[in-house]
């Protein structure tokens, strides 16, 4: 089985992975594709990431954000 280990650097959004109704509506399209995601993965595990723990992986999200077609996924 494959193990995937999910850091997340807002409790919110760590709160909507774990609840599902305090997701905003707005964004139950995109939680329903993670979740269809997450079955193929089959472990998922999700956590809160230390403050100014990986300011790498914070970089490389913002670009990410920033330029769309910068980073691709394929699952």
């Amino acid at each position: 089985m494959t193990h995937l280990f999910v850091e997340i650097g807002s409790k919110v959004v760590l709160n909507w992975c774990a609840n599902k109704s305090m997701r905003p509506l707005s964004l139950q399209s995109t939680f329903t594709d993670i979740e269809r995601k997450i079955e193929k993965v089959g472990s998922v595990v999700f956590s809160m990431a230390e403050k100014k723990g990986n300011e790498m992986a914070s970089n490389l999200a913002i670009a990410g954000v920033n330029r769309g077609d910068m980073f691709k996924v394929r699952w």
